[in-house]
């Protein structure tokens, strides 16, 4: 009974449950509509933060022109001595390599309860006077400078040391290293023998998750190296090793002519250009060790795009674009037995150091399609990967993880924005509560006459508290629904349906299932207590309360406080510059760090400055204009001195509801618009201007500043002429030394298609 009687009580009034029920699904539309916008954004985070990465991980060698020593190390009888005990150390340097090693040193230190036996140590078969233990002096733990090595010979040292009563076996009871000049980091005894270059990509391809991994090595030589015939490049060159794969892994590599081939080189189009020469013509390449390597050219390539190849590997400038175009590229092979040997036999010619060294890594992708659309999640996954690819033969060489590194700041970077957009809920989330609170306090008005009728024909409380409940949850459930669909429309017209799509089902489910709950404790609750409370009382205390009752935000002049100190907190903020976030940056690890709690300023100011005005309005409706005979003839004005005047707190209050619905509109509008400007801006950065247009270095035209009116067609509002060489120069100054490119603009026009916001920009443009 009580069901049918709720059923013919929505149905006899659907203006009132209607507008009931547009608190109830704006409260839930705009919590789903955020949840939905992350979500949305999320499920591109991760591949958006890793796109504009060149190389997902690097294994590069330490030492690459080191001699290959090898430290093995024996103790006899063994590590598991009593106290008392004497055991032998034998400790062997062998130089595997074709070049000898120079200044090599041993340290040797007996640890986990073994000490050195004074007069014990000797040095292939000779004893070394010391009063101590020789091979680790001093507070920095010195060891033997053996000298130099010759490729192929062996050095032998043997030391006793005695165990004490608190040895530990369980522990490493000697550490002993080895170093040289050419290689400064130290090499543990009994470390494997180095894996061939060839043989390690292999086996990290096989690593599950890694997509590829692919040789590079490269050097750079002084000018005037590379040559054909009676032609010299008198600019810097860099010879690359590298395969087939690597050009077909990076498709910024273009081979412009001809083909790869084992055995040949390919030479940069640059190099082509100023040496006359092309496929089937031989350059010439001078190596630090005063020999030469005669490359047949197989090929012309265009490497200008290539950041894989020209970015810095130096922590000061790392992912400095520093582009060489006078380049050669040779296969592996080729640069492991002809240009290797010839910087070790430089660097192992006694008092010669090398200056730039070459550079050898094996260059990792990822599987990028498995990772996780959450950047957090995604971090996870590759630094699971990483460990992996680490533990491949692990000797002297570093993993450089470049796309944790880059996951690690987008995974604060999601979790700001996440804050950021929950925040950006919580207004709305009120305003629903208010227009709930407002309908339902309307809809307890409304139902007075009709409770008070049951009441006389016998429903209890109890009575009416069913049919409240079952009233607000029917509204509720019906606006809910309505809600959730508002909700994910809304999201799709602001980032896309596309975008949506990508988010996995599972989260889009928690998510519209979260919003329902927040919209739901927001709003539902709203409608429940105000006709909760208005069945509390009785009818006349109930209507006498509602004459007399004024809202504590009146009373104690809320508003204006509000208002007041929202001022004078935004001057200060301003003034102190917390507005400015801090930028983020993926080569220190930072993410974007953004004053949340000054979010707090335009929520108060919202409120406030919609109690203010209705405070006005108010004031505005009651003001004393004189009083006058009433006049039939102007309706409306009679209408606004007996209805509105006596009313003018009612009709402030529903003002202040309409305003707060238009602030957040407003609000949401600004919001949406930023978001767009930041889209727009995010791809301006990268191209430097909307569309880019720019002729490959194989191009037989050039363009000049006068042919900027061919390209001015129907939707473009302005071109912009840049002179600019990928050639780095050096700026030197009092700030600054770094390599960089240099290019030339109009200014006027280059600030319309690439604003700038830096002030030195138009200083230096003047000077």
């Amino acid at each position: 009974m009580i069901a049918r009687y709720v059923r013919a009580d929505l149905l006899r009034n659907p203006r009132r449950t209607l507008a009931t029920m547009v608190g109830v699904t704006l409260g839930v539309g705009l919590s789903c509509a955020v949840l939905f916008f992350v979500d949305g954004l999320s499920a591109s985070m991760t591949q958006r933060a890793v796109a504009p990465l060149p190389i997902d991980m690097q294994r590069v060698l330490s030492d690459p022109v080191a001699a290959d020593l090898q430290l093995s190390q024996r103790i006899v009888p063994g590590p598991s001595a009593e106290a008392g005990d004497v055991v032998q150390v034998q400790l062997t340097v062998r130089n595997t390599d074709v070049v000898p090693a120079n200044e090599v040193t041993v340290r040797s230190e007996p640890r986990a309860g073994l000490a050195f036996v004074a007069g014990s140590a000797t040095l292939d078969g000779q004893a070394l006077q010391s009063a101590g233990n020789p091979f680790f002096t001093g507070p920095a733990g010195a060891g033997v400078n053996l000298g130099a090595i010759k490729a192929g010979a062996t050095r032998t040292i043997e030391y006793l040391a005695r165990a004490s009563a608190g040895a530990d076996p369980s522990k490493v009871p000697v550490l002993s290293t080895v170093s040289s000049r050419e290689a400064l980091t130290p090499v543990v005894a009994n470390t494997p023998v180095t894996v061939d270059m060839g043989r390690l990509a292999a086996d990290i391809a096989r690593v599950d998750g890694v997509a590829s991994a692919e040789q590079l090595s490269f050097t750079d030589l002084p000018p005037g190296s590379l040559a054909a015939g009676s032609h010299t490049d008198g600019r810097a060159a860099r010879v690359f090793g590298f395969d087939g794969g690597y050009v077909a892994r990076d498709s910024t590599i273009t081979i412009t002519s001809g083909a790869q081939v084992r055995g040949k080189g390919l030479l940069s189009l640059e190099a082509a250009h100023n040496l006359g020469a092309g496929a089937g013509d031989t350059v010439s390449v001078a190596l630090p060790d005063g020999s030469s390597m005669r490359v047949t050219i197989s090929g012309l390539v265009d490497l200008s795009r290539a950041r894989s190849l020209f970015v810095s590997r130096l922590g000061s400038h790392f992912e400095v674009f520093q582009y060489m175009p006078a380049s050669v590229v040779v296969d592996p092979a080729t640069f492991a037995n002809v240009v290797m040997p010839a910087y070790e036999r430089a660097a192992s010619t006694r008092g010669e150091r090398l200056k730039s060294p070459p550079v050898r890594e094996i260059d990792i992708g990822i599987k990028r399609e498995l990772l996780d659309a959450d950047p957090g999640t995604a971090l996870k996954q590759t630094q699971r990967i990483g460990a992996a690819v680490s533990a491949v033969a692990g000797r002297q060489d570093y993993l450089l993880d470049n796309i944790s590194n880059t996951l690690v700041v987008a995974r604060g970077d999601a979790n700001v924005a996440k804050r950021l957009f929950l925040f950006l809920g919580v207004p709305a989330g009120l305003l629903a509560a208010m227009l709930a609170a407002y309908a339902g306090s309307v809809l307890a008005g409304a139902q007075l006459r009709e409770q008070a009728t049951l009441r006389i024909r016998g429903a209890s409380r109890r009575h009416l508290m069913a049919m409240l409940a079952l009233r607000v949850s029917c509204i509720t459930v019906v606006g809910s629904s309505l809600g959730v669909v508002l909700g994910y429309a809304s999201a799709a017209a602001v980032i896309g349906n596309h975008a949506l799509s990508r988010a996995a089902t599972g989260r889009l489910m928690a998510s519209g299932l979260l919003g329902t709950l927040m919209g739901l404790l927001a709003t539902g609750a709203a409608l429940y207590l105000t006709g909760r409370r208005s069945i509390d009382r009785e009818i006349n205390a109930d209507r006498s309360r509602v004459t007399v009752r004024i809202p504590m935000w009146r009373r104690s002049r809320l508003d204006m406080i509000g208002v007041l100190v929202v001022a004078v907190a935004t001057v200060i903020a301003v003034k102190a510059s917390a507005f400015n976030g801090v930028p983020g940056s993926v080569y220190v690890r930072r993410s974007v760090q953004l004053p949340l709690a000054l979010l707090a300023l335009p929520v108060v100011a919202w409120i406030a400055g919609g109690l203010l005005a209705g405070r006005v309005v108010a004031w505005t409706l009651r003001a004393k204009r004189g009083r006058a005979a009433p006049d039939f003839a102007r309706p409306l004005r009679l209408l606004y001195r007996l209805s509105l005047r006596r009313r003018s707190w009612a009709v402030a209050e529903a003002g202040v509801v309409v305003g707060l619905i238009v602030a957040l509109g407003t609000s949401l509008a600004v919001f949406t618009a930023s978001y767009d400007q930041a889209k727009a801006a995010d791809a301006r950065y990268v191209l430097g201007s909307d569309i880019r247009i720019s002729p490959g270095p194989g191009a037989d035209g050039r363009y000049r500043s006068t042919d900027r009116s061919t390209f001015k067609v129907d939707g473009v509002g302005t071109v912009a002429p840049v002179v600019y060489s990928s050639q780095n120069v050096i700026i030197r100054s009092h700030r600054t030394a770094d390599p960089m490119n240099m290019a030339a603009v109009e200014p006027a026009a280059y600030a319309q298609v690439a604003p700038l916001k830096d002030n030195q920009f138009s200083t230096s443009t003047a000077a």
